[in-house]
């Protein structure tokens, strides 16, 4: 059912959407504020659907707020609402009008609240299929807002009609109408000259082998790109990871790749992401690529810094399925060597019976066991946070140190904090080498049978360890 428009909750909710929150959150965002309680069944059941509508918008734009209306005096304390937001997995940031304020005069809960990048009210439904409703508004207004205003892919936002770049990142936007940033010359900002070319990326629009067609920058890494792709044949999404150009003519840089590929393409798991094709071509842009699934999913490192910390429920219910990734991949002599939060996808569940998942991603430096050639003596590879002592030194690696890594993942999803943390690298490494991980505060209220494997898995000694992942899955009674 929808709304009125002149609900006096309107005029409160933009004020407080305006000015309440920062600007960070919401200022170029489309956003959708929605009102729940934790004593209204519709709007607890709507939260997966809210969830699920604000992972698969992200990258265009939207940004989702929670407020939370109590229904009684006993809802208004904070630590019912911070246990309600733990256990409901709500992850958005929540606002709790304890005193009525936003939500003034209007107490049909669940409600939902459309606003466009100027904090207008656009859109607003109630009841059990007001996602839906919403939903149903989202696409023309995204579609009104693509031929209005130029948007940053980088930064998700919508900008002034004005703008040729974005003030926030720099990048040339997507203008309306013009779709790639037009070309132009002596242009002059102060006394210094902007000179942007018409692409600014030309793989945009560009097909691979002439079966993929990408459509959207995703993520870059040392020596690779990853893409949004369309199949040119079966019209489904992919990702398409392409070596950059620089190491066309790297050997090593190529064998990685192929390796990485091969190794990936072994694994076939629910938790892990699906290799689907690889190749090499003539194109100078893209001598290389390997095709995966793509995930609408939030890495574990934006919810980490979003939320601190993990309840023990939910924490081990995603630790639960990484171990079962990695331990499929362990399973096939494969290694991962760089496991950390920014390689882990939380996916929100598709209906409202299931839970979160995850997959486990970039086996960009991936060994195959068997493939003595792979081996890299020396070389220190993974990220320094979540390496284990032998990576640390460059010494031979194999699942015990994805154990290692694992553990540190765990701890710090339960604890809040890294279990070592320095000033230096060089003093997160010392930290690996000498020193104990501090023990989980009694607060925290992990039960010992989970304290005990992690710090087993945090051993100095591989030896001393879980010597795979399941086998730390199974300690640690996940499994």
């Amino acid at each position: 059912m929808k709304a009125e428009l002149q609900s006096p909750s309107f005029e409160s909710a933009s004020e407080w959407l305006n000015r309440r929150i920062t600007a960070r959150q919401t200022r170029g965002h489309l956003t959708l504020v929605h009102f729940w309680s934790v004593s209204s069944d519709t709007s607890k059941t709507n939260l997966a659907q809210v969830a699920q509508l604000r992972d698969q918008r992200k990258r265009e734009g939207l940004r989702v707020v929670a407020v939370h209306v109590p229904q009684s005096d006993a809802e208004k304390d904070p630590r019912v609402v911070r246990n309600a937001i733990a256990r409901l997995n709500l992850t958005e940031p929540c606002a709790l009008d304890n005193d009525h304020r936003i939500s003034r005069g209007y107490e049909n809960l669940p409600a939902y609240f459309l606003f466009d990048p100027n904090g207008e009210l656009r859109a607003s439904a109630t009841g059990p299929n007001g996602v839906d409703a919403i939903e149903d508004e989202l696409d023309p207004l995204l579609a009104e807002l693509r031929s209005t205003s130029p948007f940053c892919a980088t930064c998700e936002l919508f900008l002034n009609k004005d703008a040729m770049f974005c003030a926030d990142c720099g990048s040339p936007l997507t203008l309306p109408g013009a779709g790639a940033h037009p070309y132009y010359e002596n242009n002059f900002v102060g006394s210094l000259p902007t000179i942007q070319l018409v692409n600014p990326d030309p793989l945009i629009g560009h097909k691979i082998d002439g079966k993929y067609q990408l459509e959207a920058k995703l993520g870059q890494g040392g020596m690779s790109v990853v893409y949004r792709a369309r199949r040119v044949h079966i019209g489904d999404e992919v990702a398409v990871k392409i070596l950059t150009g620089k190491f066309v003519k790297d050997d090593a840089a190529l064998e990685r790749f192929r390796r990485e590929a091969r190794a990936a393409a072994m694994l076939r798991h629910p938790n892990v992401i699906t290799i689907h094709d690889f190749g090499e071509t003539d194109d100078v842009h893209a001598p290389a690529y390997i095709v995966m699934e793509f995930i609408r999913g939030t890495p574990l490192r934006e919810l980490l810094r979003s939320e601190n910390r993990f309840s023990v429920e939910r924490g081990v219910r995603l630790m639960r399925g990484i171990c079962a990734g990695v331990g499929s991949a362990h399973r096939q002599g494969v290694v991962h060597r760089d496991l950390k939060p920014d390689n882990i996808l939380v996916v929100a569940p598709d209906d409202e019976f299931e839970l979160e998942s995850v997959r486990v991603v970039d086996f960009g430096l991936a060994k195959l066991l068997a493939d003595a050639g792979a081996a890299s003596s020396g070389a220190v590879v993974g990220t320094p946070f979540y390496m284990s002592p032998e990576q640390c030194l460059g010494g031979p690696l194999d699942a015990r140190s994805d154990v290692y890594s694992l553990g540190a993942m765990f701890y710090e999803m339960l604890a809040g904090k890294q279990p070592f943390e320095a000033a230096t690298v060089s003093g997160v490494i010392n930290r690996h080498l000498h020193e104990p991980p501090a023990p989980f505060a009694e607060s925290l209220q992990i039960p010992r049978r989970i304290s005990t494997g992690i710090m087993h898995a945090l051993a100095k000694d591989p030896d001393d360890r879980p010597q795979t992942a399941t086998e730390l899955a199974r300690q640690m009674g996940l499994i």
